[in-house]
């Protein structure tokens, strides 16, 4: 008898299959509309500013006090049961997307992206006052937007807007780091918000930090649990006191963030080999990318906080000279894959050149670090799926298990390319990060872009 896979026992039949393919062009059906209802809510809401705005231009502007908007939004905000404040800001939010991003707006107008995309586009590109460089931008940006999450997508529309912008990253870093702050928003019941604008360098790696930590003390405590009641430790009903730490990873993560920045260490033990704290040990990790000019100082293009947007030269360089180890990229110049890295222990080498590809968890739209993701053979091993590059990609723990037991089916295509086939048999095409960045960086500075044209129709 052959033993079938978990998989293959539950793999859908035509009855099902047919109805889960109703249920996702029916879900597909209903973001396209509430698309196009959210480019209408934008219309809208921008027109009821443009008339405040008129209004205030005709008063005495030592006396008109923005009160004509305040008094347009409360209205507003009374019929939609809303805070005026919060209309305020999406007053001024639909004016900059239907006035400063014509094309974006269109794309949201005719369902072809989400609002969380089009967010995502203005954010990143509200810094181009030049107006051809934002259409320029907008062009290139949304030609990958219908093929990647509001989260792959963020990354991407970064790169570009460097490499539109006419201001160097350098001055720009500057003024930016001037700004740096902290600040604390109350939110009742005895609990508070703290705020901190730093340098994305560290931001990251100390998020990156407290989810190490986090993941330690739980595991620790998962370890003391299990040999205080055994392996069926979460079927027992234990008593207060007992070794068992029920917080969340995000509770344990602000409680350690408290700890740190009021003691200096974590309030929590996790022995290591030596009997001291496992915690003192965890450092922050992040990955960054630098073109090599900019690394011996030949250059200033803008390095790259993987997973997330561009980092000043200057920060790059003082980290990569405090890094004992970092390893040479080489790219195709055609199309940004990567070829290889100039180690010479082939397993260390494997590892490093899937961390510069993938980055994170390639199952389309996760963005896990890959730092916490398993290198999985696609071709599966015991299948005679070879150990190289070309058979092994980065997959998070959940979607590792997915595309084992989940009917999900994955061909490793060149230059790093993920195809998945879903139960009901759709095939999603996943790029590696680095070479979609390199094609829309690639386009961004094309010397002869074709005119951009948006017509000017309204969404309903």
């Amino acid at each position: 008898m052959v033993k079938q896979s978990f998989a293959e026992r539950w793999d859908l039949d035509p009855a099902r299959r047919e109805a889960l393919q109703a249920v996702i062009t029916g879900v597909a059906t209903a973001d396209r509309m509430i698309a196009q209802l959210e480019a209408m809510k934008a219309h809208f809401l921008a027109a009821g500013q443009a008339i405040a705005v008129e209004i205030m231009a005709e008063l005495d502007p030592s006396s008109s006090h923005a009160l004509p908007l305040r008094a347009i939004a409360a209205d507003i905000a009374t019929a939609t049961n809303a805070a005026d404040g919060t209309i305020r800001s999406r007053m001024n939010g639909a004016a900059i997307l239907t006035t400063d991003f014509p094309a974006t707006y269109a794309a949201l107008s005719e369902g072809r992206i989400s609002r969380a995309h089009a967010d995502v586009i203005v954010d990143a590109g509200l810094r181009l006052d030049d107006e051809r460089a934002r259409a320029r931008y907008e062009q290139v940006v949304l030609d990958r937007a219908e093929s990647l999450t509001p989260g792959r997508l963020r990354p991407v529309a970064h790169a570009v807007a460097e490499r539109v912008e006419p201001t160097s990253v350098v001055e720009r870093h500057e003024n930016a780091r001037a700004r740096r702050c902290t600040w604390v928003d109350d939110l009742g019941d005895g609990m508070s918000e703290f705020h901190a604008v730093v340098e994305s360098v560290r931001a990251h790696a100390i998020q990156d930090r407290l989810t190490q930590m986090g993941l330690t003390i739980r595991r620790a405590a998962r370890d003391e649990a299990r040999r205080a009641y055994g392996p069926v430790v979460d079927d027992l009903a234990v008593e207060d006191g007992d070794p068992v730490d029920e917080r969340t990873l995000a509770q344990i993560r602000a409680d350690v963030f408290a700890d740190l920045v009021l003691t200096g260490h974590p309030t929590a033990h996790v022995s290591d080999a030596t009997g001291g704290n496992a915690l003192a040990a965890i450092r922050g990790s992040v990955q960054i990318t630098i073109p090599a000019e900019t690394l011996v100082g030949l250059g200033d293009d803008a390095a790259f906080l993987a997973g997330h947007g561009p980092v000043s030269p200057d920060i790059a360089r003082r980290l990569a000279a405090d890094t004992a180890t970092w390893t040479r990229l080489f790219m195709d110049p055609d199309t940004g894959c990567l070829r290889t890295v100039d180690a010479y222990t082939p397993t260390a080498a494997q590892r490093r050149f899937l961390a510069a590809r993938d980055e994170h968890c390639r199952f389309p739209g996760c963005r896990q670090p890959i730092h916490r993701c398993d290198l999985d053979h696609s071709h599966a091993h015991s299948e005679g799926g070879h150990t190289a590059v070309c058979n092994l990609s980065a997959l998070c723990r959940a979607h590792h298990m997915l595309k084992h037991h989940g009917a999900w089916g994955l061909e490793h295509g060149p230059g790093g390319v993920m195809i998945w086939t879903s139960p009901t048999g759709r095939r999603i095409t996943d790029r590696p990060g680095p070479a979609v960045r390199f094609m829309a960086e690639l386009d961004a500075t094309d010397p002869d872009p074709p005119p951009v044209e948006v017509e000017e129709t309204a969404p309903f």
